[in-house]
């Protein structure tokens, strides 16, 4: 039932790199004056007199070529993509255009298209570090890390002590499984270039990934003091921490990440999840409901935050939150059970007969629906059945337990259900069997003891019911029930 998962530590992809364009020595002043105005960093104005001169002479392949670029530097992907498709027809030899062109698909999300683009490119000028850079990197977006390996090897053959080229060649080996090679890799890259936090942060989560968390801590750590943007550095230092059971440190290393950067989701959800594991839920409630600011509608953590808010006591709230979490994804089955468990425990604890049963009714639809979503869920399987049997419809109490059971074949609590429908049912026989089946595989479990005292009690065995209840009083002296039924048939001598 448990959705408090932490959000993990990030490996940072360098940026695609875009590739000035050549210019045409004979142009019109429209064009030179656009070139003019980018080397002043004037981007709107470049691409405002770039546009005049395609509009002058559409089949200007140099001045396409130069406005799709400018638009590229714009961060508008979907315009520079139409004029550079164009420059790349007008000049199918023209490697700039067609890396340019490339990275404009890149950045719509045309992944194959930008593969396509990039491969155009590296046709033309195979020993391009630039061209196969950007390929490489398309390449790993499409989950091709072995081909995106060898795109980056023939860049660094070029380049072999360019850092940008290191990093992303040693993500590639980081997907297929190559720790070592990785973090020798990134090592590489931090000898060209010492204060890169970008190689810092991958190389701290590659040696995390290894389990060195030793050296991963000491990695972010200097990540963290190098005094850049160190936001994703104390998410993943968090993280580890986090798993080391430092809930203290790692709460301080998510606030920082915050002042680092205060519109992140990832701290706020994760001081959440750490809140709630210190049983502090109204700093859990304030920690989910400010990430829900940021994303209103991501379900972990509305389930979450549902959560919280029972255990902070604030029941109305939580069941309120909850059904929007439902409603917000009807399959998400961890809803349905927090839910379920929220209507489970407030039955139990009422003392109105109306109320109990309206949230037995509830909690039994939740249940339902919760197993029906996750039929592997046990625990799920075992509640259900215990309402089902608490209003005595003991063949669906059966059906359950026996689900669970099927899910998990040694599942104690599944078998002490099943074994308390087959009393009931008076089908003592098999009852007496599921307890002798369970005393074999859970000897430690008193409670199978005692049951299956009574069944054989009921079975008119007596004594041996009278052995069974002792061996229960010998794992828990304490347990009323095994004393109770001791006491009442009296105590063998």
């Amino acid at each position: 039932m448990n959705t408090r998962t932490l959000q993990c530590g990030f490996a940072i992809l360098l940026a695609l790199m875009f590739i000035l364009p050549v210019a045409a020595a004979a142009q019109g002043a429209n064009f030179r004056k656009g070139i003019e105005n980018y080397r002043k960093g004037d981007l709107a104005a470049a691409a405002a007199e770039l546009q005049q001169a395609v509009q002058a002479d559409p089949k200007d392949g140099a001045a396409l070529g130069w406005l799709g670029f400018i638009l590229l530097k714009q961060d508008k992907g979907a315009e520079a993509v139409a004029h550079l498709q164009r420059a790349s027809e007008l000049a199918p030899k023209d490697t700039e255009v067609w890396t340019n062109l490339g990275t404009a698909y890149f950045l719509i999300g045309e992944n194959e298209k930008a593969v396509a683009a990039y491969l155009e490119a590296v046709k033309l000028r195979p020993k391009s570090p630039d061209a196969l850079y950007n390929l490489a990197n398309a390449q790993l977006r499409m989950g091709q890390p072995a081909d995106a390996e060898k795109s980056l090897r023939e860049a660094a053959a070029a380049k072999p002590k360019d850092p940008n080229i290191l990093n992303n060649l040693a993500l590639s080996l980081q997907q297929q499984g190559k720790l070592d090679e990785a973090i020798e890799t990134f090592k590489a890259g931090l000898e060209a270039d010492p204060e890169s936090p970008t190689l810092l942060l991958n190389l701290g989560s590659a040696q995390k990934a290894k389990g060195d968390l030793t050296a991963a801590k000491q990695t972010l750590d200097r990540a963290i003091k190098l005094g850049k943007d160190s936001y994703y550095a104390h998410v993943a230092l968090g993280e580890i921490l986090a798993q080391q059971g430092q809930t203290d440190a790692a709460i301080n290393q998510y606030k920082a990440a915050l002042a680092a950067r205060a519109d992140q989701f990832a701290p706020r959800y994760n001081l959440g999840v750490l809140y709630s594991r210190q049983g502090k839920h109204k700093p859990a409630v304030d920690s989910y409901t400010s990430a829900l600011q940021i994303k209103p509608t991501d379900i972990d953590t509305m389930t979450n935050l549902g959560w919280s808010l029972y255990k902070s006591g604030r029941v109305a709230d939580s069941v309120k939150q909850l059904k929007a979490a439902i409603v917000q994804d009807p399959s998400y089955a961890n809803a349905h059970k927090r839910l379920a468990a929220v209507c489970t425990y407030e039955k139990d604890s009422s003392t109105d007969a109306t109320v109990r049963e309206n949230y037995r009714t509830s909690a039994i639809a939740e249940w339902s629906e919760a197993v029906r979503l996750d039929p592997q869920d046990v625990a799920g399987c075992v509640n259900l059945g215990n309402l089902y049997l608490e209003t005595r419809d003991l063949d669906k109490a059966a059906e359950q337990y026996r689900a669970g059971i099927k899910a998990e074949p040694d599942n104690p609590q599944a078998r002490l259900g099943l074994g308390l429908v087959l009393v009931e049912q008076q089908k003592l026989d098999e009852a007496i069997e599921e307890y002798r089946n369970l005393v074999k595989t859970h000897p430690r479990l008193a409670s199978a003891y005692n049951n299956l005292g009574v069944a054989l009690e009921k079975k008119g065995q007596v004594e041996e019911a009278k052995a069974q209840y002792q061996k229960a009083l010998q794992l828990e002296p304490n347990y009323a029930d095994a004393k109770y039924n001791l006491d009442r048939l009296g105590r063998t001598p």
